[in-house]
């Protein structure tokens, strides 16, 4: 059985944190795709997977409260977490695979590693 791409799987995660899919192109997609591969990790045996690093490494994204408030459905990055690691058990539950890389090419591409 072949499975989707990561990458695909890891966008339509990362959605579930947008009020609306026409904020798929904002900045905040940068963050979320972030917060996607962490979800992924947490659920696929690494609970602790940048425990402690989460808002650090969000606020380096510089994006502004009203921006936020605009496009996400969640006020917090924390419950944002929680709600793609549901997604991801509920969808995905078999997929095991552990991400080792998950970037943006300068193609504008999304790029997946996983072992």
């Amino acid at each position: 059985m072949n499975q989707r791409k990561l990458s695909d799987i890891l966008i339509e995660i990362a959605m579930q944190g947008l009020k609306s899919p026409s904020a798929a192109h904002s900045e905040v997609m940068h963050p979320l795709m972030w917060l996607a591969h962490v979800a992924w990790n947490r659920e696929v045996g690494a609970p602790k997977y940048m425990h402690g690093q989460l808002e650090d490494f969000l606020a380096k994204f510089g994006i502004e409260e009203r921006v936020l408030s605009e496009d996400l459905i969640l006020g917090d990055w924390s419950s944002l977490l929680d709600r793609m690691r549901a997604y991801k058990r509920i969808r995905f539950p078999e997929d095991t695979r552990f991400i080792t890389l998950c970037a943006y090419t300068p193609h504008g591409t999304l790029r997946v590693e996983f072992k």
